[in-house]
């Protein structure tokens, strides 16, 4: 039996998940240059720099974790110190 009221139909969609892979771009793109044979001052440059900026976000970001945790037992004493002033409490050394 047919229904008395039209219904609609769903809606289909064809999405393709996009993913950026950095380091396979730019492995394209040194394959890329190598094919073409070109090795000209201006590409030795580029890829120098390339190469100092990716030595240098390693370097950089295992001491951003290091002053992280520094911060970290800072702030602990502070409280610590701060709990101790209050409830009067006196260190004996």
């Amino acid at each position: 039996m047919g229904s008395f009221f039209k219904q609609p139909e769903l809606r289909q969609f064809s999405m393709k998940p996009r993913y950026y892979n950095a380091e396979k771009e730019r492995m394209e793109e040194l394959k890329r240059r190598v094919g073409e044979g070109a090795a000209d001052e201006e590409e030795r440059s580029e890829r120098m720099r390339e190469s100092f900026e990716r030595r240098r976000s390693r370097m950089i970001k295992p001491r951003n974790k290091t002053l992280s945790r520094t911060r970290v037992y800072v702030f602990a004493i502070l409280i610590i110190l701060f709990i101790m002033m209050v409830t009067g409490t006196r260190i004996m050394f």
